[in-house]
């Protein structure tokens, strides 16, 4: 079972969009996947419920130590836990429930092949659950200058867990999202100092920003199933299938 938790603790860099895309496109695949909203906006249990008031499975069972939780079905192969405002009230003062999302994750009675976990944009209490409870890190990153300076923060927290609560913990790598269509010599600018930065980190495959993409959650519907034949699909068949790479899988 691979959990990977996608985290950055910058907002607008897509976290939701890949983490609601890669769990659709996987389980298209055959795989079986469970995506855990570990963000109390609930953006990813939007994008899974046309209804939220739907939700059947809370992750803040978890964090209140309940473990006989039921993921919810979404379609063939693909499980969702659900979050909502309510995640909000979980202290972070509460030191112990760092542990309780790996506990929730272990206590599940089926096991899938991937556990998604969709981060909030911050680096307090929930997101230090997601690192203990992940093997890997995937990082979305748009390349601008805010973005890069705050990875920085990222990687050193990512570290410290590392070496005092999960030491299986790796990243797998960074995926450049939202870049521009059109060519500028700022972005490729940035895009050069990334990809010298951080190296084989960087995921040879990224994903342009575009309108069918980034709508698309709105309907419920992966880039794939939005509009199969657009660039938008390409990309993100293509980083899906260096994300599998890395894992080698």
């Amino acid at each position: 079972m691979q959990i990977i938790a996608i985290a950055n603790q910058k907002g607008g860099v897509g976290k939701t969009t890949i983490t609601f895309n890669l769990s659709k496109e996987l389980a298209h695949r055959g795989y079986s996947v469970l995506a855990i909203d570990n963000d109390p906006q609930g953006n990813l249990t939007s994008a899974f419920l046309p209804d939220p008031e739907a939700m059947q499975a809370d992750v803040l069972s978890f964090y209140r130590n309940e473990y006989d939780i039921r993921p919810q079905a979404i379609e063939e192969r693909l499980d969702l836990i659900g979050a909502s405002i309510q995640l909000a009230t979980v202290p972070d003062s509460d030191v112990l429930a760092v542990s309780s999302l790996q506990e929730g994750i272990r206590s599940l009675e089926r096991k899938y092949d991937f556990v998604l976990i969709d981060c909030l944009p911050s680096l307090g209490l929930l997101s230090l659950a997601a690192l203990t409870a992940a093997q890997h890190v995937l990082i979305p990153m748009k390349p601008a200058p805010f973005a890069i300076k705050g990875s920085k923060d990222l990687f050193t927290t990512i570290e410290r867990v590392k070496r005092k609560m999960n030491p299986k913990l790796s990243v797998l790598g960074i995926v450049l999202n939202l870049v521009e269509g059109r060519t500028t010599t700022m972005g490729d600018q940035l895009e050069s100092v990334i990809r010298e930065q951080y190296g084989e980190q960087v995921f040879e495959n990224k994903l342009a920003k575009g309108t069918k993409l980034e709508e698309s959650p709105a309907f419920n519907l992966s880039i794939s199933e939005y509009d199969q034949r657009s660039k938008g699909a390409s990309q993100f068949a293509d980083f899906t299938d260096e994300f599998l790479k890395r894992l080698k899988i």
